[in-house]
């Protein structure tokens, strides 16, 4: 075997065993076995069960390998996090833990329904987990049969690859990321009881922009420009969202000039096979008003819209009244709801909130088929994935005004060189 070779697997096996074996007396035995014509793959599985580590570790799955509807789950991970949250489940309030594990091939977030008694950092061999799909991507389950037991060992941590914005989606780890900080704010934050630092913020590229969330104070600057290495990709409502941490490294570029951050135009059946972008661009055509546009009132706590005076929460309180239209928008290869808020609503059909409410709900609604059905926008803001699919939360919105002649030559342009 060649000494690069044998290198390579004298350090995947330090990488799992740490300092319960020196590297000299690991390649001392592994040679050993070599010589005496035993499998490579036969002779590191009996090395790691002589220091320690379960026979079954390399009959485990990859985290990259999961797929959801899977029964009998086998892995072996490193804890990145773990929360807890109350759920009201058939009337009674549990508490569920979730949080994110990795392995030397990925992440994948995860969900129990009683303490694991883990703690970031925590290796664990998990046996007897399920997955299911979540807004468009695998979860790891712990039911009432999964087996957790704790591992005196250290993950394998892959190499950095080098990543655009664009090509970010959850479940990626060991990201390498360079951009510039559009955004940075410093937060307090309560994680199980403990008052935490966290850094949060947007960071771009010529590529896109996305969030990210710093559990280090990297002194991260805005319109600083940095390469980091060692960060990994979690999903937020399916939009992709860079996380690192002290175990990452975060380097100050010194590059003259500024990066340009253009907005992503994007296709919507893109966004409903990804679940999810963060500040984009689309532009499709009103095919349907939904129930709910017109006015409304709001819950003056938790800005919920009121049901006959009521909110889910707080019961009767006296509404703050404002308007909306929902609608759906189709560009020709997918379809995303979109909720239009009162100033968007108010510059959509070129009237006041006091116009607005001077009008009878047929008239309102007539108002808004005249104006934006069956015409295009162009809308710029973030889409998101929840249980009734992809919604497109938007920030800017503007009617687009087609010149039907010059579309026509266009077309017809076209057509001729097809011939």
């Amino acid at each position: 075997m060649a000494t690069e070779d044998l290198k390579t697997h004298i350090e995947e096996l330090l990488n799992i065993l740490g300092d319960k074996v020196t590297a000299e007396e690991l390649e001392k035995e592994f040679r050993r076995f070599l010589e005496y014509g035993v499998p490579i793959e036969q002779a590191k599985k009996t090395l790691l069960k002589k220091h320690g580590v379960s026979s079954n570790y390399q009959d485990r799955t990859l985290i990259v390998d999961l797929q959801p509807n899977e029964k009998n789950v086998h892995i072996l991970a490193e804890v990145l996090s773990i929360n807890k949250k109350h759920a009201t489940v058939r009337g009674k309030t549990r508490e569920i833990y979730y949080g994110l594990l990795r392995d030397e091939s990925g992440t994948i977030p995860f969900t129990a329904w009683k303490d694991l008694e883990i703690e970031k950092g925590d290796v664990i061999e998990v046996t007897n987990a399920y997955t299911r799909e979540w807004q468009g991507n695998v979860q790891l389950n712990f039911g009432d049969r999964v087996k957790i037991e704790k591992k005196e060992m250290e993950i394998p941590t892959s190499e950095p690859k080098s990543y655009k914005i664009k090509d970010l989606h959850p479940g990626i780890g060991s990201v390498e990321l360079e951009g510039v900080i559009l955004e940075v704010e410093r937060r307090n934050v309560d994680v199980n009881g403990e008052e935490k630092t966290v850094f949060s913020g947007i960071i771009g590229d010529e590529t896109g922009k996305t969030p990210f969330t710093a559990w280090y104070d990297f002194n991260l600057k805005k319109e600083g420009r940095y390469k980091i290495k060692g960060g990994y990709i979690k999903s937020w409502r399916g939009i992709p969202q860079l996380v690192f941490d002290e175990n990452a490294t975060v380097e100050e570029l010194d590059v003259e000039g500024s990066v340009p951050t253009p907005i992503r135009r994007v296709p919507l059946h893109i966004l409903v096979e990804d679940g999810g972008a963060f500040d984009v661009e689309i532009e499709g055509t009103v095919i349907e008003l939904q129930q709910g546009s017109g006015l409304i009132n709001r819950c003056p706590e938790c800005n919920r819209v009121l049901i006959n005076g009521e909110c889910k929460i707080h019961g009767a309180v006296e509404g703050i009244e404002d308007v909306r239209i929902k609608c759906i928008v189709d560009d020709g290869t997918g379809a995303a709801s979109i909720s239009f808020n009162r100033e968007q609503t108010e510059k959509l059909i070129g009237k006041k909130m006091e116009e607005i409410k001077e009008m009878s709900e047929g008239e309102f609604l007539d108002e808004i088929r005249d104006k934006i059905l069956a015409h295009p926008l162009r809308i710029r803001g973030n889409a998101l994935t929840d249980s009734f699919g992809v919604t497109f939360i938007p920030r800017e919105v503007v009617i687009v005004e087609r010149n039907i002649v010059d579309e026509t030559f266009k077309l017809q342009e076209k057509l001729e060189g097809l011939q």
